[in-house]
């Protein structure tokens, strides 16, 4: 189980880092270009859209191992 948890969770980590990866490279461009911050905020949307599914995700995998272990313990 312990296994299986801390490969759920690099994976989420890695998402995650994905995911600000994706704010910086678009915050780097605004910047960029002379714009600052602000037209990045046009992405506010997608971010959290992102994130969410990160997370729900992560939730989802979590419950199911957890799932799998109490079936293991019973049989």
């Amino acid at each position: 189980m312990q296994v299986k948890l801390k490969n759920i969770i690099k994976r989420a980590l890695i998402a995650y880092l994905g995911g600000l990866g994706t704010i910086g490279v678009v915050l780097a461009i605004s910047i960029g270009h002379g714009s600052g911050w602000r037209p990045a905020l046009a992405g506010l949307p997608l971010y959290v859209t992102i994130f969410a599914g990160i997370t729900y995700q992560l939730f989802k995998e979590v419950r199911a191992l957890k799932r799998e272990e109490q079936q293991e313990s019973k049989q």
